[in-house]
């Protein structure tokens, strides 16, 4: 499995570091009462939980994408890394479809199934020879 933009797979690598960092995993991280009002999430009164599960989420997606950047600049380690962001991309986009079938979350996120979906077609096109 090569994708046709393989000989820059480690640009890509950054590329959707960068995008894992800004668009997820720091919000997550940092502000994630506020990141889930942006994504129109009816927000309870008792938001602990709420809290402790966008920052455990935004710290796992911060040292993925912390390993992108590594795994960037070594070649041979990047086929794994591809398979694994394939992977993850896959349970998002079926966590998103189920959400969206039984209506329990915000049209923002089942609009975020197109997103899902199209990072699993592009990281296949970069996928490294």
């Amino acid at each position: 499995m090569v994708g046709i933009w393989s000989s820059y797979s480690s640009h890509y690598l950054c590329v959707l570091g960068i995008g894992i960092l800004g668009g997820f995993a720091l919000p997550m991280l940092v502000v994630p009462i506020t990141f889930g009002r942006v994504l129109r999430w009816q927000i309870p009164d008792h938001t602990h939980l709420a809290i402790y599960f966008g920052r455990c989420l935004g710290g796992i997606a911060a040292v993925i994408a912390a390993f992108g950047f590594k795994v960037a600049g070594s070649p041979s380690l990047q086929p794994f890394f591809f398979q694994l962001a394939i992977a993850i991309f896959c349970m998002l986009t079926a966590i998103h479809i189920y959400g969206g079938i039984r209506k329990i979350q915000p049209i923002t996120e089942t609009i975020e199934i197109i997103f899902w979906f199209g990072l699993i077609v592009l990281t296949i096109c970069f996928y490294p020879g």
